[in-house]
C-alpha cells in the first residue's frame, strides 16, 4: 500500500484520489451482503469494468464485457 500512496501522494489530483478510494472501500465494508472474499473480487471487476469502459480493453477474448 505504500507504494501506491508514494505514487498518489505526487499526484496534483492526489485528495480527490484518496477520497475516491476511501468512499469505494468504506461501501464494500459496510456491504454485509459479501464475505471477504467476495468484497475483493467485487473490486477486481470493478477494475475490470472501469479498464473496458475507460480503454475498451476486456483482457479476454470476447468483444464485450456482460453488464
Amino acid at each position: 500500500m505504500n507504494y501506491m500512496l508514494d505514487k498518489i501522494n505526487v499526484l496534483e489530483n492526489k485528495d480527490a484520489i484518496l477520497k475516491g478510494a476511501e468512499e469505494i472501500v468504506k461501501n464494500l465494508l459496510e456491504n454485509e451482503k459479501l464475505d471477504k472474499s467476495e468484497k475483493l473480487m467485487t473490486i477486481e471487476l470493478a477494475m475490470a469494468q472501469l479498464n473496458y469502459e475507460l480503454y475498451h480493453i476486456s483482457g479476454d477474448s470476447k468483444e464485450e464485457m456482460p453488464k
